[in-house]
């Protein structure tokens, strides 16, 4: 299958796509930043696009240090 992966430069923001043939979107998003790297490329994946233009979910997170801080309240706090 074909993926389209968009994303960023982490250090400039300077916009970055892709398109990744592999048979699953982990496998794709390991693709491309492998692919980002090799161009010097520090890439935060903004989009995975699928078949039929659908928007579809990595289903891992590649760098921990990236998971942004959860902004709902404990409510048995």
């Amino acid at each position: 299958m074909i993926y389209l992966i968009a994303g960023l430069d982490r250090r400039t923001f300077a916009r970055w796509h892709d398109n990744v043939m592999a048979s699953d979107t982990v496998i794709a998003t390991r693709i491309a930043c492998a692919r980002a790297a090799a161009q010097g490329i520090d890439l935060v994946i903004a989009a995975i696009v699928g078949p039929y233009s659908s928007l579809v979910s990595d289903g891992a997170d590649l760098s921990p240090s990236s998971a942004a801080p959860s902004l709902v309240q404990d409510e048995a706090a």
